[in-house]
């Protein structure tokens, strides 16, 4: 069962994905990097292995963060700084980047402090044009994460495998998906789910689900990440007000006049509802038949005081 808010995480954050085994006398490749922080750590790592007296301030210092920046490489490692242009630029010199590098580096750095799904799906596209001709297992399990928070039908067949009955084959799923799907998005989206290791095949061939449940968690530092899945559920749930007759949907919505404070307050008892429904039929262990989508919107009508 999704829950893009339980035991399988799926993490957004690029910092859990595996990343190249750099040896001291192996200088880093940004090819081989998803988190542009690990690449300037193990830079720094592998420029001390041939000079034991330069400092992680002389490296932050060097690529432009000026005299009084003692600790600040601790900070960006923590992500608490973010990089600027010049920055970019900077660390890009004092690495020692050809031109195609730090194209690749500045994407990459933009990619990961992307505060907007548009500014994350733009750096990534640029990310892997230049990565293409190029192979590496971090890339390819950051552009299965990217598919699976892009594209609906990720999570939907995910919960398909689970249906009673299931059938591999693209017109089984396809007539399932209201025929909203290709068959090349069909097969690419397992092949995500299983690089993902959200999909696992039985020594038959069988598919199912590695595990029960996928948790992502509902914050701040997430949001962007999953904005897309997001707004084409919504999308979805419009197209079934319109296809759908009353007994087969459910549409309803409140609006209150309240105090600013109970916003807080309303989401956290959303969030029990949602545990609630979840706890309830989502681990039903009886004949599962189909997939269903529950979206709860809560938002303010009147503008926000800046």
């Amino acid at each position: 069962m999704e829950k893009i808010e339980t035991s399988h995480t799926l993490t957004p954050t690029e910092q859990t994905l595996p990343q190249a085994a750099i040896g001291m006398n192996e200088r880093p490749a940004i090819y081989d990097y998803v988190d542009y922080r690990a690449f300037l750590s193990d830079s720094l790592n592998y420029i001390q292995s041939r000079n034991s007296k330069y400092s992680a301030t002389a490296f932050v210092r060097q690529a432009g963060f000026g005299e009084n920046s003692r600790g600040y490489f601790n900070l960006i490692m923590s992500g608490k700084r973010n990089l600027s242009s010049s920055t970019i630029l900077g660390f890009a010199k004092t690495i020692k980047l050809n031109e195609k590098e730090t194209f690749h580096f500045e994407n990459l750095v933009h990619y990961n402090q992307a505060t907007t799904e548009k500014e994350k799906a733009l750096y990534f596209e640029r990310i892997s044009k230049s990565m293409k001709g190029r192979t590496g297992a971090a890339f390819e399990l950051l552009k299965s994460q990217y598919n699976y928070f892009s594209h609906w039908y990720l999570v939907a067949i995910r919960e398909l495998v689970a249906v009673e009955n299931f059938k591999e084959n693209y017109e089984w799923v396809s007539k399932k998906l209201r025929n909203k799907i290709s068959k090349k998005e069909m097969h690419e989206a397992i092949a995500d789910l299983i690089n993902l290791g959200l999909l696992k095949r039985q020594d038959n061939g069988k598919l199912l689900q590695a595990e029960e449940f996928v948790t992502f968690t509902d914050n701040s530092m997430n949001y962007t990440v999953v904005n897309a899945l997001h707004s084409q559920f919504l999308d979805l749930a419009k197209e079934s007000l319109s296809e759908d007759q009353y007994k087969d949907r459910s549409a309803s919505c409140v609006v209150i006049a309240t105090e600013k404070e109970n916003f807080d307050k309303i989401r956290e008892e959303i969030k029990a509802f949602r545990e609630h429904i979840l706890n309830k039929y989502g681990t039903n262990s009886g004949k599962l038949d189909c997939v269903l989508n529950l979206g709860i919107q809560l938002n303010h009508i009147t503008a926000l005081e800046q």
